[in-house]
Parts: structure tokens; sequence; C-alpha cells
């Protein structure tokens, strides 16, 4: 199961599903004040789950088993229960029927069109934070120091601190395509800024200034 988990808003709920089209069933049942286990132990669940993997172990020449449903525990985004995006859809007919239609439509988004645009999206991420570490490390060594690992965590941090609030890591296999061309944008500033020689202090004022602006440049655009 993919790690990057995809937060998708269902009447005004986040529903949470990863890239490769599972749905978390802990957090969307919990919409209906229900719970994955009281369909999971249904009979025709049971049945259904059985044949639909040997299904997909003979199709799968090699694969012995397959895995159609996996829980993680813990308190983070992963926690709970996960299905399989073959059996998202008749998870979700058992909870709504309306539910089970915009499943279906985010399933088919996230499977055949977004994955395209978030490997994208990563991809310029990736080339934005080594353009940005490269800038620190001339930076240091114009001024005759040696740039440290810590820097460019710091560095980092600075970015999802001016976005977030939170002067922490993130990992960005977890975030959306639109949350990486936001990243990417605020790096791209970082190392002009870098450049013109601006201390740490002045780099955090300015970009909290530009994250505002893009912020407000996008909500103009959703109104319009």
């Amino acid at each position: 199961m993919s790690a990057r988990i995809v937060p998708l808003s269902y009447e005004g709920q986040a529903i949470n599903f990863n890239a490769d089209g599972w749905i978390n069933a802990t957090v969307a049942a919990a919409r209906f004040d229900k719970v994955p286990n009281e369909w999971l132990r249904l009979g025709s669940t049971e049945e259904y789950i059985e044949k639909l993997a040997s299904r997909m172990i003979e199709s799968n020449t090699g694969k012995s088993r397959i895995t159609l449903v996996t829980t993680h525990r813990g308190n983070t985004a992963n926690s709970g229960t996960w299905l399989h995006q073959k059996l998202a859809v008749k998870f979700a007919r058992w909870l709504s029927v309306d539910f089970e239609i915009w499943c279906d439509e985010q399933i088919d988004a996230l499977v055949r069109g977004d994955q395209t645009k978030w490997q994208q999206a990563r991809q310029q991420s990736a080339v934005g934070y080594r353009g940005l570490c490269d800038a620190l490390a001339i930076a240091y060594e114009e001024s005759g120091k040696t740039p440290q690992r810590h820097h460019f965590i710091n560095e980092a941090k600075l970015i999802n601190q001016v976005i977030t609030g939170q002067f922490a890591g993130r990992n960005r296999d977890e975030l959306s395509a639109h949350e990486l061309v936001l990243v990417t944008l605020i790096e791209i500033r970082d190392v002009l800024l870098i450049g013109q020689g601006k201390d740490f202090a002045a780099r955090k004022a300015s970009l909290l200034r530009y994250v505002q602006s893009l912020t407000a440049k996008h909500l103009r655009s959703v109104a319009v």
C-alpha cells in the first residue's frame, strides 16, 4: 500500500485515500456512525474477498497471496483499517449510495489522472530542494564557513514553518500535488533570498509574506 495519504473532502469532512485508491475505512465508516468490522464480518463480504483474492492471484502470476485489507495502529494519518480500491466502492455502498458514487469518482481520478500530476510535482519539489541546498552551501562557503547537515535540515523546516506554522519536517511523499507545488515555489523564493545575503530571520519574514500573497491569489482564483 502506498504511504502517501490523500485527504479528500466529502460533505465537509476529510476522507483519507492513498495514491493507489485504497480508502481508510475507519475514517469513512465513522462518518456514518459505523465501524469497518461490521461490514467485514458479513458472510457476503467474506465470500467476496475470498473470491476476489483468488481471481487476483490467478491474474498475477507468481503471487501466492493478495492483501486487500490492512490495519495500522497508532495515532497518525495511516491509522485505521484500509481497504483495497477493489473493495472500497463495495464498502462505500454499504454506507450510502451517494457515498458510493462519490468514492467511485475519487478513486478513478486518483488512479487514472492525479498520479501523474503528483509524480511531476514530487520531482519538481526534489529539484527545488536540491537547488536550495546548493544555494545554502555556496552562501556558507563564501562566508568562510563549512555548511553542516543541520543547516539544510533547518532550512527545510523553515519552508514547512511558513506554510504550516510548525518548525518541523514533513514527509513529502504524503503531500498532495498542490502542497508540493507550494513547497517548490517557496524554495525558489528562498534561493533568491539566500543569494541576496538575507539572514535566517529576514528570510522567514519575507517567505511568510510570500505565502500570504500566494494564498490570497489562490482564494481570488477560486472565487472567480
